[in-house]
């Protein structure tokens, strides 16, 4: 691969706020949403999660209106890429984790299992049929890492010459079957707020919203906000719903993402982190940061959105992109919104640092600051990717 692909459009709506230039005027307040509550899921009378739609389910929102949502402000410029002979046929990415769920909802078990790929399938079809086949449109389930994968092989699009025009489109919705999921995992917050990082955490919620990157080559991007300088990904294998303890996956997902944008440790402004809220995954994601952050000279900020979001699944790694951009063009480093009381073990660690307000970017190399931003996915996928200023 040669050159970076650089990010000409970055849009978000999630719980939290309609937009982005919201989501960042929220997170700079620290201004956290309150979860809705949710009845009847599973054994759980109240279920809380960080919802987009007024009837706290997502039923009445259908799949074809995050979608329309979503692209339809830049639907003029993916057909007028498509119409220019000049130009590559355009290509959107889809990242979920099941597809949208609410048709499948209640199927027993195996029907269930056997309609994941068929949801993904449809919305798929559903992304096409919006673009009237102006676009090559494509479905990237790899879980929860699925957003951030989608960023790394829009990247690899546009750097190989295969396409230089790429929509990545994180979008989920809540369903049932998602949320008595997530209650048979255990692991939930049990007073609607996620504390990442903090003493008091006590565990994640899932969150509905979509987020959209549209990547774009150095011939044809006009005003771009920021690029992306390296990717990487890795399957650690060790257990279904949690990251292996020694970080070999997430390891050599930074590693390659460090490699290919020759990025030095201390080029890191900050780590958007997965941060998901738990007790399980916060203390070991941190740990590992520390370790693979040895070298810094200063410690690296880390920061996880999902205490304003909750976890949106497939969609959070680009959504969580879309704030690093904002942040680069900013030059200020987002905080842990909900976060108050850092845990002990994690502020003990020497080479990482978690803010509460917002600050301004340390020393920046040649070039500007490069922001990092990790997911994790079920089965052990992790993604990894290095942003930086255009």
């Amino acid at each position: 691969m040669s050159g970076n692909a650089l990010i000409t459009y970055t849009e978000t709506a999630t719980a939290a706020a309609p937009d982005l230039a919201a989501l960042w005027r929220g997170l700079m307040a620290l201004t956290v949403p309150e979860a809705a509550t949710i009845p009847g899921v599973g054994s759980d009378a109240d279920y809380r999660a960080f919802t987009v739609s007024d009837n706290r389910i997502g039923y009445e929102t259908r799949y074809a209106d995050i979608v329309a949502a979503a692209l339809g402000p830049i639907l003029p410029r993916i057909r007028a890429a498509a119409r220019d002979a000049r130009r590559g046929r355009p290509v959107v990415l889809v990242s979920t984790v099941m597809g949208s769920r609410p048709q499948y909802d209640r199927l027993g078990a195996d029907a269930a299992g056997e309609a994941i790929s068929e949801a993904l399938a449809a919305d798929v079809a559903t992304v096409s049929a919006l673009l009237d086949d102006a676009a090559d449109v494509l479905g990237i389930g790899s879980g929860c890492a699925a957003g951030t994968t989608a960023i790394g092989i829009g990247r690899g699009l546009v750097t190989s010459g295969r396409a230089d025009f790429v929509v990545c489109l994180g979008a989920e919705m809540i369903s049932l079957e998602v949320l008595t999921l997530f209650t048979a995992l255990g692991g939930l917050a049990r007073d609607g707020v996620v504390r990442p990082f903090d003493e008091h955490r006590s565990g994640m919620l899932p969150g509905e919203g979509w987020g959209v990157l549209v990547l774009e080559s150095q011939r044809w991007a006009q005003e771009p906000v920021a690029r992306v300088l390296g990717y990487g990904e890795a399957s650690d294998g060790y257990d279904i719903a949690a990251p292996s303890p020694d970080g070999i996956g997430l390891t050599a997902a930074i590693g390659q993402a460090l490699d290919e944008s020759r990025c030095r440790i201390d080029d890191l402004g900050w780590v958007c982190a997965h941060g998901t809220g738990t007790r399980a995954n916060d203390a070991l994601e941190a740990r590992i940061y520390d370790r693979l952050f040895g070298e810094r000279t200063q410690p690296l900020p880390c920061v996880s959105l999902k205490g304003m979001t909750g976890h949106c699944q497939g969609a959070a790694g680009v959504i969580e992109a879309a704030v690093a951009c904002t942040s680069l063009v900013e030059g200020i480093v987002p905080p842990n919104a909900a976060t108050r009381t850092i845990d002990p073990v994690v502020a003990a660690l020497e080479r990482i640092r978690v803010p509460l307000t917002p600050g301004a970017f340390g020393a920046s190399p040649a070039g500007g600051p490069r922001v990092l931003s990790t997911s994790f996915g079920f089965g052990g996928s992790v993604s990894a990717v290095v942003l930086g200023r255009p």
